[in-house]
């Protein structure tokens, strides 16, 4: 992710979530951008220090983040939805997706999370239909890595014991408590595990972290 994208855009991102009025301009490098977004199932996180497209498997692509704040008034529009700094789930059907990037197949459910120091948008196939559930699954792991580990910033309480961590092992589906009496799995909230730094057995991170937000309202 870029170290020193301008702020502004990020400040920009934050007014046209809480519902500052604007039309998007389309333009090549933002269908680009969208593009990846739809890029099968992705969550992307947007900050002042830049703009990052993860993909499932553990890749990950940065942008500028001139991007960022054409990409989400495209997303809105295309939904209809006005915000106003509240968390968001919407649908975008087939027809929704191509005219967006031109890409069949991309009926898409969508979360926005907007905060303080971040803003996440995830992205998924839809399994049913109707509007998507109140979070987004977790994106699969690389298959390559047989244990991987989420180190947070600040220690999360085990849901079972109530034991205090700052590292659980992490699956595809749910984090496992380190506890020598408890070892019981839990599902985290999407924004913790959003922002989770994963690292391998060997100590490698297999993605970068970012400050846990702060949900404004």
């Amino acid at each position: 992710m870029p170290l020193h994208d301008p702020p502004v855009h990020f400040a920009r991102v934050r007014q046209i979530l809480q519902g500052e009025a604007s039309e998007p301009r389309p333009s090549a490098k933002i269908t680009f951008v969208l593009r990846a977004l739809f890029t099968g199932e992705t969550d992307t996180e947007i900050s002042p220090r830049g703009f990052v497209v993860r993909f499932a498997g553990g890749g990950a692509i940065p942008y500028v983040s001139e991007a960022a704040p054409a990409m989400l008034l495209a997303l809105l529009a295309r939904a209809q939805i006005c915000p106003q700094g509240q968390a968001l789930a919407f649908r975008l059907e087939d027809e929704d997706g191509y005219a967006l990037t031109g890409i069949p197949d991309a009926a898409r459910w969508v979360w926005l999370v907007p905060g303080e120091d971040v803003v996440l948008v995830s992205l998924r196939r839809p399994t049913s239909a109707g509007p998507p559930p109140a979070e987004p699954s977790p994106l699969p792991l690389p298959s390559k890595l047989k244990k991987l580990y989420a180190h947070l910033a600040q220690p999360l309480a085990c849901p079972h014991c109530a034991r205090t961590s700052s590292v659980y092992r992490a699956t595809q589906d749910a984090w496992v408590c380190g506890g020598p009496r408890c070892g019981q799995s839990f599902s985290p909230p999407h924004r913790v595990r959003a922002l989770a730094e994963l690292r391998d057995d060997a100590g490698e991170t297999v993605r970068e972290t970012t400050a846990r937000p702060k949900i404004y309202r």
